[in-house]
């Protein structure tokens, strides 16, 4: 007990906690994790449905990747990047192999946030041009100019601008259109028309170096563009000449049912990045993937982007390992299967509650955009909400849930709440959180509901 209690102390007293008010009190304490459950300290056991903010995708403590971190550790854990290591080559060889289109040469990081900031210093010094299109909404990372690329995120009114000259448009959302069409189609035209006005008042080709996406937005919903709109977006940058960079930190790696979110839609980027699935967090990891155009380029011009830890050996053999998880147990295949069935499942037997608003999702990457009310479609929570104090019940149904055995993604800003199990899911398993999911939004249709 005494160790519980200076454990919780060092918590409160000496951790940053991320994205809220420190805590007073610590949170629950993680001792073991195997699949796609872990164990609380108080002995609990807990199904995981949401792979660690989208990132365990293989679930936890797979003994193969594990095995592999242990050998490289013995070999050589890490060194200076200006050497060569062998898990860097083969990882840098590896990503092109499975990458779509000509994307052939990796800058190897730490994580996502850093890079989506490589690929805008590379976008930058590609394209000599300043300006660089996101969207709304979009959560890119929280670094500098990775966080000022990020739009409609609450998270984003906390940071100086800085790092690329941002340009905002918005995103197709057929649930809440910007243009006020619930047609998918016509949300998706009328969002590239639009656009393209936006490239011609800006300069166009003289000025954007640019367009910077999330194939499918994340934490800010979920949201599935129309089967229209990624390709028409391609083309308009190869009308505009324009690079098209493709954020795939959360839908890579089978998330959706391919291997990258781009695939389900044939579209190819000039620039993509890559974490989470990459090592599903057993080592950070991250990786910034350009095209063979862009990467010859820099054979003759200077590339302005260095780190102590690019290429780090000791998460380039977990990052080669985890992906021969994926290919070893068909678990891509596993993902468009039993995400088919998750939202069928979702469909049927989570929709009719009151506070369900739509539905809707890619692989084992659900989203359920919750509501005050079905017919005004008023959100359960104000955008605000999320850096507010007091009460949000997305915060209690993350609480209901963990007292009925299960965790989601509900911590992310707005009232849509994530449904990502690990890919090695079974249909057991998701009707056990199917029926957790179910019993807790009876509590928020009761409460919050009319």
């Amino acid at each position: 007990m005494e160790k519980k209690k200076m454990l919780d102390k060092y918590e409160t007293e000496n951790i940053f906690h991320s994205w809220t008010f420190q805590p007073e009190k610590s949170p629950q304490r993680v001792v073991s994790a195997k699949g796609v459950r872990f164990e609380l300290e108080d002995g609990r056991k807990l199904l995981d449905f949401s792979s660690c903010f989208v990132s365990h995708n293989i679930g936890h403590q797979n003994e193969n990747v594990i095995n592999a971190i242990k050998d490289q550790a013995d070999k050589l854990a890490s060194f200076a990047p200006v050497f060569s290591n062998e898990p860097r080559a083969r990882l840098a060889k590896e990503l092109e192999e499975i990458t779509p289109g000509s994307l052939s040469r990796s800058f190897i990081t730490l994580g996502g946030s850093e890079a989506n900031e490589v690929a805008i210093k590379i976008v930058h010094q590609y394209t000599g041009k300043r300006k660089l299109v996101t969207r709304y909404p979009s959560y890119h990372g929280g670094l500098s100019a990775s966080m000022t690329s990020s739009s409609g995120d609450p998270r984003n009114w906390f940071q100086v601008q800085g790092g690329t000259e941002i340009i905002r448009v918005p995103e197709p959302y057929p649930y809440r259109c910007f243009f006020g069409t619930d047609n998918p189609t016509d949300c998706a035209m009328k969002t590239i028309e639009y656009t393209r006005r936006v490239l011609e008042y800006e300069g166009g080709r003289r000025s954007i170096a640019g367009i910077m996406i999330e194939a499918i937005t994340g934490a800010n919903g979920v949201i599935v563009p129309p089967d229209e709109y990624l390709p028409a977006l391609r083309e308009l940058c190869d009308e505009f000449g324009i690079l098209l960079i493709c954020d795939e930190v959360m839908t890579g790696f089978g998330r959706t049912g391919e291997w990258f979110a781009v695939d389900n839609w044939n579209v190819k980027p000039d620039i993509m990045t890559v974490a989470k699935g990459i090592t599903c967090g057993y080592v950070p990891l991250g990786a910034t993937i350009v095209s063979k155009e862009i990467g010859d380029y820099f054979k003759d011009h200077f590339f302005g982007m260095g780190a102590t830890y690019a290429g780090h050996a000791l998460g380039c053999a977990a990052a080669l390992a985890t992906i021969n998880e994926y290919k070893d147990n068909n678990l891509i295949e596993n993902s468009r299967n039993m995400g088919k069935y998750l939202i069928d499942e979702c469909n049927d037997k989570i929709r009719k509650h009151k506070c369900v608003g739509d539905i809707r999702g890619k692989g084992l990457f659900v989203g359920i955009e919750l509501v005050k009310n079905k017919e005004t479609k008023e959100p359960l929570v104000r955008h605000d909400e999320r850096v507010n104090r007091g009460t949000n019940p997305k915060k209690e149904l993350a609480k209901k849930l963990m007292e009925l055995g299960m965790i989601a993604m509900v911590a992310n800003p707005s009232s849509t709440i994530a449904v990502a199990p690990p890919l090695i899911v079974n249909k057991d398993e998701i009707d056990e959180g199917i029926d957790i999911l179910d019993k807790a939004l009876y509590e928020i249709d009761e409460r919050y509901c009319y």
